[in-house]
């Protein structure tokens, strides 16, 4: 009996580790009281089972994981069954509207549409160009009105100068005056001097008194001696100054030459001719013949050369005159060699403005605007354009979009290439009562030594005025 319920032990612990044997353990424990522990059985026959009772609980887990799977995937394709089973019990009756009368209804309805957009759209565009037109007003009118601001500024500056430089030449005026009184009256002093000592020595040779007419006559020859030199030092420093003054004009003339020579050659370069076989002799070149007379009278009526002092003078301006004219004949040929010069130059610097402004400004077409702007302003003798003529002839207002000549105005303008300018305009044939029309004029701004001009002519007025 031991022996049994020990195997039966032994078999009912091996059926509850696979969860089997409670039901053995409990039969056993009921029949045979009191309760005895069990323990397992050492033989080796009951394990041998095992692994194939491991692999059928496998293949079973896996099983149930497989049908779960099934059971979600028919869940998924089952889901719209209820939707397509309404669907499909719906069965249709009769139609309403066909596609026909659709595309027919579409197409008369673009018919009526259409030609009211394209009115509504030209009607927006008229609209655009008149306040483009507007805005082109409003942008030449700020112009205007900034141009009428700084020619205001400039003509109170101006009218500020001019008073002072009228009060200068008034105070030099009334200096000269003084100056000429003053030589008058020492004039007739000299002279009343000179006719008393003549009275005195004839009286004292009527008297026969030989001594005291020998003393008077040293005293007088002495007075007349002091007198002759002042006169000299006075002739002395008259013509020092005379020769500054001339020094002075010379180079007044040379930059007014220039001034004039730079001129004619930018009116000789629009057309890129050689100098020297077109060269047309200006004015000072055709005066040689006249130029001695014309500077000889020119100077005595400014300097109011004295009578006494006639020939000294006549003598210095031969001598200058003789220089003048031998430093002015080779300087045609020079010019001419200049001018040569100067036209490829133009020619060569033309072609670098344009490269210049199309590789600064490639958009918009700005550097071509820039450039023929410019080669307007320096084709014209003037160098100044019309703002009007730009606009009738090479950049109508309605394309201000393709050419952009109101960008390209204000660039040049901020640096200080060109110069906006209202310029007064009467029309000779309009009636007697019209009004001056306003123009505004596009001038090249140069930077001339102008200033120091005026003051090289003002130091040269003082020295006259000194020496009158």
């Amino acid at each position: 009996m031991d022996q049994q319920g020990i195997g039966h032990g032994g078999y009912g612990f091996s059926h509850a580790g696979h969860g089997l044997g409670s039901s053995v353990g409990s039969r056993y424990s009921q029949s045979n009281n009191p309760r005895r522990t069990l323990a397992p059985s050492t033989q080796g026959s009951g394990l041998s089972y095992l692994p194939s009772l491991q692999r059928c609980v496998a293949t079973l887990e896996e099983s149930t994981q497989r049908l779960k799977s099934t059971v979600a995937i028919l869940d998924e394709a089952t889901a719209g069954y209820p939707r397509l089973k309404a669907i499909t019990s719906h069965k249709k009756q009769y139609e309403l509207v066909s596609e026909q009368d659709v595309t027919n209804a579409q197409s008369e309805v673009a018919k009526d549409v259409e030609p009211q957009l394209i009115m509504v759209t030209e009607k927006a565009t008229q609209i655009v160009l008149q306040l483009e037109q507007k805005e082109y007003q409003l942008m030449d009118s700020i112009q205007l009105a900034k141009t009428m601001a700084e020619q205001r500024t400039q003509r109170q500056k101006a009218a500020r100068s001019g008073l002072s430089s009228i009060k200068k030449l008034q105070s030099l005026t009334k200096r000269k005056e003084e100056l000429s009184r003053t030589v008058t009256e020492l004039d007739t002093v000299i002279e009343q001097k000179r006719y008393e000592f003549h009275e005195l020595v004839r009286k004292e040779e009527a008297r026969g008194s030989s001594n005291p007419a020998k003393r008077l006559k040293l005293t007088a020859e002495r007075e007349s001696r002091d007198l002759d030199k002042k006169e000299e030092e006075k002739r002395k420093e008259i013509n020092r100054r005379q020769l500054e003054l001339e020094s002075i004009r010379k180079k007044i003339d040379e930059k007014r030459r220039s001034l004039i020579n730079l001129r004619r050659v930018a009116d000789t370069q629009t057309n890129n001719p050689p100098a020297h076989k077109n060269f047309d002799p200006s004015g000072p070149w055709k005066m040689y013949s006249s130029h001695y007379n014309f500077l000889g009278g020119a100077i005595q009526t400014e300097l109011r050369v004295d009578t006494r002092d006639k020939n000294t003078y006549e003598e210095t301006f031969e001598r200058i005159f003789k220089l003048y004219e031998a430093e002015l004949d080779p300087k045609q040929s020079k010019t001419d060699k200049e001018m040569d010069e100067l036209t490829k130059d133009k020619s060569r610097k033309m072609a670098q403005l344009r490269n210049l402004c199309r590789q600064l400004f490639p958009d918009e077409c700005i550097g071509q605007t820039m450039v023929r702007l410019l080669e307007l302003l320096i084709e014209n003798p003037h160098h100044e354009v019309y703002h009007r003529d730009l606009v009738q002839s090479e950049f109508p207002p309605e394309e201000e979009r393709r050419h952009n000549l109101g960008r390209v105005m204000t660039i040049l303008k901020q640096f200080g290439v060109i110069e906006p300018m209202l310029e007064t305009v009467v029309d000779p044939e309009g009636e007697e009562g019209q009004e001056p029309k306003e123009q505004l004029v596009l001038r090249i701004k140069f930077e001339d030594n102008t200033l120091e001009d005026q003051g090289v002519e003002e130091s040269a007025d003082d020295l006259g005025s000194d020496l009158q």
